[in-house]
């Protein structure tokens, strides 16, 4: 082990958020091999991978610096996007490796079982492997190699859906994946200084505090990451950002007081309709109203109305909180590589 104490972010979505994932028992059995060790979890629930470099970059901000990143980043959702393509996911990839290089990092990837039910538009998982494969990254298997490892009946009783491991699952992937970060941790670096493939756009993260000065702010932990919003309540929100920016969307937060939203963007004028309150919204999670299915928009300014009730959402757990209101964060934007 090094003589210097690692800290390791594992970031992902629904399976590294859940109790029954792989990412607590997997943080419990590192903190017991290594006492000195930190590790954190960011589960993004229902988001896709184009929110991971900004998040990568607020997490390193609030919880870092890190030394080590473990990426579990495919997504359903993307995946199964006819937008999806070979070129954009490497894209993706490239702006996601850089990143973790520019929080001074390193990166490994993981891959988690999934069960598709409709057709994929780009397999991430193979784009994974062979990506990992050129740039000697280190990438561990849990996908096909964890039924090649284990078989089909038994992986099909540690799963409780098409992507979710039970508790036993969970348990199970992280005596698999504890050995595998242990040899990450102890590896020597090898993205510092180093020359990686350039994306054409970075996806970066715009503060919308001095645009909302005028609104209260509240700091609310959101599935492993603490999050700044500002509360807006009973009234519109107008956010003016005196300049044109490529905006891939607007960070909101679900919880139990939200409700439904109209958000005007300018110059357009074209509005969106956002919900904040989910059957889930008792568990605060981050959600990204997306701006051309994120592929960008150029955007000057926003407006956001006022709450109204979505008295047809029912909460599978808890109680809806008064008065409605809507928690807004950052705006996530797109960056041209300068050269």
């Amino acid at each position: 082990m090094t003589g210097t104490e690692p800290k390791l972010l594992i970031i992902g979505f629904s399976n590294v958020a859940t109790k029954s994932g792989f990412s607590i028992p997997t943080i419990e059995r590192l903190k017991s091999g290594w006492p000195g060790l930190k590790a954190f979890r960011v589960g993004l629930g229902a988001l896709q991978p184009q929110v991971i470099p900004p998040y990568i970059r607020t997490a390193a901000e609030t919880l870092g610096p890190f030394t080590h990143v473990l990426l579990e980043i495919n997504s359903s959702a993307y995946a199964m996007h006819p937008l999806s393509t070979e070129e954009n996911g490497r894209e993706l990839l490239a702006d996601i490796l850089l990143t973790v290089q520019d929080c001074g990092a390193e990166a490994a990837f993981m891959l988690h079982l999934r069960h598709w039910t409709r057709q994929i538009y780009v397999d991430f998982d193979a784009l994974v492997r062979r990506f990992c494969t050129e740039l000697d990254l280190p990438m561990i298997d849990l996908a096909e190699g964890w039924i090649a490892q284990h078989g089909a009946s038994q992986i099909a009783a540690w799963m409780r859906d098409e992507t979710h491991t039970t508790k036993e699952g969970g348990e199970a992937m992280a005596e698999t994946l504890t050995p595998f970060l242990i040899d990450f941790l102890n590896r020597k670096p090898s993205l510092t200084g180093r020359s990686l493939p350039r994306p054409r756009m970075r996806r970066g993260v715009l503060p919308t505090a001095p645009m909302l000065a005028g609104w209260p702010r509240e700091q609310h932990e959101c599935l492993g990451l603490p999050l700044d919003f500002a509360r807006i309540e009973e009234a519109e929100a107008r956010i003016q950002l005196g300049r044109t920016v490529r905006a891939q969307g607007l960070v909101y937060m679900f919880h139990r007081a939200g409700g439904r939203n109209s958000v005007a963007l300018e110059p357009s004028g074209e509005a969106l309709p956002l919900t904040t309150i989910d059957p889930n919204s008792n568990v605060s999670r981050v959600g990204v109203l997306a701006f051309d299915r994120m592929r960008g928009f150029d955007l000057q300014g926003l407006t956001i109305s006022s709450t109204e009730p979505a008295e047809d959402i029912h909460l599978h757990k808890g109680v809806r909180e008064r008065p409605l209101r809507i928690y807004v964060g950052p705006i996530l934007t797109l960056e041209p590589v300068q050269d």
